[in-house]
């Protein structure tokens, strides 16, 4: 027998009618319930065969108890694993079943923690699993042959598997919930796992001495030096966790595991230098040079030093059993033999001097024999019913789903923010090569000559189907009401935020030392800095909708003008004919520009057409599904993300090409437009008041500039939600745990008072309630209300809510008209994508530009 390793406890609970509640209560349908019964049923008599009190009593004596519960466990965790898949079992989730499962720590069975967890439920059913591995694992040892050593290296593996689901299962626990178990704290589970490692090393280590000719005693002593190592480990585990919680856990367990532990360190390391004494010795005829005895000595003398204290001490009895101190003196034995042996041999033949410690040739494991945790085999069978919850969708795959939306949402921002960044250096490189001035040159000969050019008939038949006017003021409806929806939002989370922390405090201030909680602002900074950086796109977003409104302003004229015939267009647009000459003199070349121009524009709207098919494809893709398919067929996520766009990966490749090709064909306008520069030798001025028969371009700009600005917002308002659902799951068991510990605290204080009261009859003892703490995820409400959003300056007046003070843009933004026509948008925050998303672009011969922290142009 090793050492005793106690089950954690629970009690009795009800899963039947919790589970039927919270489907009818979330899905609505009791036939989906009825389906399932079967399973649930099944779960709930496996998990009330597993009495541990009363396995408790045997499971240290009798392997067959252990072999059982293993057995029994295994079946079970299927079986609720499968629930917890689909259900939940969280803590203040209202689809959740409300299920109070208790647990008690395994060490003092007087602490305990009671959620409503399926984590909970699992990690501790985990735990005792592991634990029944280690009781057969211990049960093999002892016979101590080599096929029963080989069924306890398997167990152990098994265990180590079982301490691995558990640690998956923990981190969805916070330390405040499990804060009174013990045996489930950073130190025990150390332990637990170096401890298994090391038993593991060491049975294999002796079954390898078996067929040391096979394996190399060099290689098998590599065997137990790391065995050493993991013994060492727990053994430092062990230490803390009797400075740190002897007191809670008491001695006798401690007592029993500290020397067991080092008993198995020292003999391990004792081992396996006196192997290495007896490897190297066994060199000195194959390598006469490499100071053999030297390394031998080396080796005896540090196993020496480690065992000799422990032998000699006349008090060693109090620590360790006769049983381990026979097998350290049988060592100890070989040891003093070996030594004087070599010591003799080496001053009369070899006359080598004795290798230091720290210049010692220890060996190495071999990789391939390298202990990984391993799968029970039973376990990888699906649990019987599995096929029943196929009309269930779990919370993993919801949220899975929602990041999707998200991601594929961002894809399709990154393709309209690359067309907004060509779109800047289009018209930065036009201005600088003067290629607006010869366009509108060429096109007012042709409208003296009575017709519309071709490049202004294509803007006009755009903004007509836009709308023009009404349509276009009703999508800049829209882009107010979406910026008000984000700015609602921001004030709803901050607000919310603010108030659970204040209620924390006035809380604190109360109930002084006995409000045991962490304080809210220690646990609210990262959904205060996820906020911070949302707000602050807003704020920057909010100034470029100023100059997106100025735009818009002065682009009115165009978009009603664009209702008109072409005939009043032609009278409306005005004609200047001195530079009727040079433009004939140059037809060719004006020619060459004004169809390479149309080039641009062309390939802009295929550009455009691309993006507008992928959002169809991707409206038609049932993300959800993909969801399901990716977590059932354990698929990584950022594989799952990129089967939702694999439909559109033609598109996006598509667009990539298209964007490097717009850029060579505007360097080409602009090398046009240099040549005409270089013949007709502008003045500033001329240039300065040319571009009059482009107000349709600079309207369609405008229009442009607007879908964009909704484009943002959706973006922003998809982020603000998922931050609201995140910081409602955080208040809401924030708000579950603060009233649980009131009502344990007003308990305690009526129960004091009534002692107080009863001085001649002895109070009965109060049932003390079971202390729930941490928090978990509830869903996100179907409903939320949102306060109304303060006055802002760009947008149509709403109702102010004194609750929800925010910060708005500066109302004194100069609002002033631009005479050199519509202004270089500053551009929206941008939210962040896949790299294989972001384009190349040519680099045109430009002045320096001042780049802001967005990456593109800004106005000085």
């Amino acid at each position: 027998m090793l050492f005793n390793l106690p089950l954690k406890q629970t009690r009795h609970v009800d899963i039947i009618k919790p589970v039927e509640q919270a489907i009818m209560n979330c899905y609505g349908e009791v036939t989906l319930f009825t389906e399932i019964r079967d399973v649930v049923e099944k779960t709930q008599k496996l998990r009330q065969n597993l009495d541990y009190e009363k396995i408790n009593l045997s499971i240290a004596t009798d392997p067959q108890t252990s072999e059982n519960l293993e057995n029994n466990l295994l079946e079970y965790l299927k079986n609720f694993s499968l629930l917890f898949k689909h259900l939940r079992f969280e803590q203040g989730d209202q689809r959740s079943p409300q299920v109070m499962f208790y647990w008690s720590d395994s060490y003092d069975h007087k602490r305990s923690c009671q959620l409503n967890s399926g984590r909970l439920e699992l990690l501790s059913q985990y735990y005792n699993l592991a634990i029944s591995y280690y009781y057969q694992a211990n049960s093999k040892i002892i016979k101590d042959t080599d096929p029963d050593r080989k069924a306890a290296y398997t167990k152990l593996r098994n265990g180590l598997w079982a301490l691995d689901q558990l640690k998956q299962h923990i981190h969805g626990l916070s330390k405040d919930q499990i804060s009174q178990l013990y045996d489930i704290s950073t130190l025990n589970l150390e332990f637990l796992e170096h401890a298994f490692c090391g038993l593991a090393y060491k049975a294999l280590y002796q079954n390898m001495m078996s067929q040391v000719k096979t394996f190399g005693l060099n290689n098998v002593c590599g065997t137990i030096f790391e065995a050493a190592k993991e013994f060492t480990i727990a053994l430092k585990a062990i230490e803390g966790m009797n400075s740190q919680y002897q007191k809670q856990i008491g001695k006798n367990f401690l007592a029993q595991i500290l020397p067991m532990i080092q008993f198995n360190q020292i003999w391990a390391t004792v081992t396996g230098c006196l192997q290495m004494g007896n490897f190297h010795y066994g060199r000195i005829s194959d390598d006469s040079r490499g100071q053999n005895m030297g390394k031998a000595l080396g080796f005896l003398i540090r196993a020496q030093q480690l065992i000799q204290p422990i032998v000699n001490d006349k008090n060693a009895h109090k620590t360790y059993s006769p049983d381990q101190l026979d097998q350290l003196k049988q060592l100890n034995q070989q040891l003093t033999q070996l030594t004087t042996e070599y010591n003799y041999k080496n001053q009369q033949i070899y006359k080598e001097q004795i290798v230091a410690q720290d210049l010692l040739p220890y060996p190495p494991l071999m990789e391939q024999i390298r202990l990984k945790p391993i799968e029970p085999v039973s376990f990888k069978e699906p649990a019987q019913g599995a096929n029943k919850f196929s009309g269930f969708v779990s919370e993993e795959a919801l949220q899975l789903s929602r990041e999707i939306k998200i991601f594929v949402e961002q894809t399709k921002y990154s393709l309209e923010e690359s067309v907004r960044q060509l779109f800047d250096q289009k018209n930065q490189a036009y201005a600088e090569t003067y290629v607006t001035y010869f366009i509108d040159m060429a096109q007012q000969k042709q409208l003296i000559q009575g017709g519309i050019p071709q490049s202004i008939q294509d803007k006009i038949s755009y903004i007509r189907s836009r709308g023009c006017l009404s349509g276009i003021e009703k999508i800049v409806e829209q882009a107010k009401q979406k910026s008000v929806t984000c700015n609602q939002l921001l004030g709803q989370i901050e607000q919310a935020l603010l108030n659970e922390q204040q209620q924390d405090q006035d809380n604190r201030n109360k109930y002084g030392a006995q409000w045991k909680r962490i304080p809210s602002n220690q646990l609210n900074q990262q959904y205060f800095n996820s906020l911070k950086d949302l707000k602050a796109k807003y704020l920057q977003a909010q100034k470029i909708d100023f100059d997106v409104m100025s735009g818009f302003e002065n682009s009115k004229e165009a978009l009603i003008l664009a209702t008109q015939n072409d005939n009043i267009i032609i009278q409306k647009l005005p004609k200047d004919n001195n530079n009727s000459d040079f433009v004939n003199q140059n037809a060719q070349t004006f020619g060459q520009l004004t169809s390479t121009d149309q080039q641009v524009n062309s390939m802009v709207d295929q550009l455009k057409a691309i993006i507008q098919e992928y959002n169809q494809i991707m409206q038609e893709t049932n993300f959800t599904k993909i969801a399901v398919n990716g977590i059932n067929e354990g698929i990584p996520k950022e594989q799952v993300f990129s089967m939702a766009i694999q439909n559109v990966q033609t598109l996006i490749e598509n667009f990539n090409n298209n964007m490097n090709k717009v850029s060579e064909v505007i360097s080409q306008v602009c090398g046009l437009a240099r040549e005409l520069s270089n013949l007709k030798k502008q003045s500033a001025e001329q240039v300065q008041q040319s571009g009059q028969t482009n107000i349709f371009a600079g309207a369609q700009n405008v229009i442009d500039n607007i879908d964009h600005s909704v484009i943002f917002y959706e973006q922003l308002k998809m982020h603000l939600e998922e931050q609201d659902r995140k910081v409602k799951d955080f208040l809401m068991a924030r708000s579950i745990e603060s009233q649980q510990l009131i009502s344990q605290l007003n308990q305690q204080q009526t129960y004091q008072q009534s002692q107080q009261n009863q001085v001649q009859n002895p109070p009965q003892q109060p049932q003390q309630p079971q202390q729930q703490s941490g928090y978990q995820y509830p869903v996100y409400p179907q409903y939320p209300q949102y306060p109304q959003q303060p006055p802002n300056p760009q947008y149509p007046q709403q109702p102010p809510n004194p609750q929800y003070p925010q910060q708005i843009p500066n109302p004194n933004y100069p609002q002033q008209p631009n005479p050199q026509g519509y202004p270089q948008q500053m551009p929206y925050p941008p939210q962040y994508y896949p790299q294989q998303q972001q384009q190349p672009y040519v680099q045109y011969p430009q002045q320096q530009q001042n780049y802001g922290q967005w990456g593109q142009q800004q106005k000085k």
